[in-house]
């Protein structure tokens, strides 16, 4: 008799913890004023994105902080292509998509671009949209700081010029941004972009 209560209660903890889990009750959007796509339904883009986000995690995102920016554009032969950038801040908020798009927990912004894959401007209410991506992306993005200047207290060394700002760092090389180009027959081609 024991072990069959036994059986019972672990057929019902399974069930319970077998049960598909959502961040937001009755798995809703928090609002209405972007559009969800579905890049989950083709094999060739999900694997695209698969790959590329699992190489943001490695390479490109840090902190648990990071999504995905797609620009989608139509190149000058005339092919649909994909703009793939990684992001670890809120600069998205500069010119806010339309649409996004969830890919296993993930969020990717898709923009519209033009055929040398630059964005193109928002339409719309900025105000609103930042605030509806805001609640979707939530904390996955670093605050950009307001302040754009940085304060130093010096002299170089040699010339004893008093040094103005802050150092800043560039490096080279092209940030994690891959090009995705599609052709007709189901294939596509990966490059650097140019």
């Amino acid at each position: 008799m024991i072990r069959f209560y036994s059986m019972i209660l672990l057929i019902l903890c399974y069930e319970l913890f077998a049960q598909e889990c959502y961040a937001q009750p009755g798995n809703a959007m928090p609002c209405k004023e972007v559009e969800r796509i579905d890049l989950e339904s083709d094999p060739v883009k999900s694997k695209i994105l698969f790959d590329y986000i699992r190489y943001c995690e490695t390479k490109e995102w840090k902190n648990d902080k990071g999504i995905v920016m797609l620009i989608e554009f139509i190149n000058e032969d005339g092919k649909q292509c994909w703009l793939l950038v990684p992001s670890i801040d809120d600069r998205y908020k500069d010119n806010p998509p339309r649409k996004f798009a969830t890919f296993h927990g993930d969020i990717v912004l898709i923009f519209e671009g033009d055929r040398m894959h630059n964005i193109k401007p928002a339409s719309g209410d900025k105000d609103k949209l930042n605030s509806c991506l805001e609640q979707l992306i939530g904390d996955r993005v670093y605050i950009r700081p307001t302040v754009k200047t940085r304060w130093a207290d010096g002299f170089r060394p040699f010339t004893n010029e008093k040094i103005e700002e802050g150092r800043r760092r560039t490096y080279g090389g092209n940030g994690g941004t891959l090009m995705i180009i599609f052709n007709g027959d189901g294939t596509y081609k990966k490059g650097l972009p140019v």
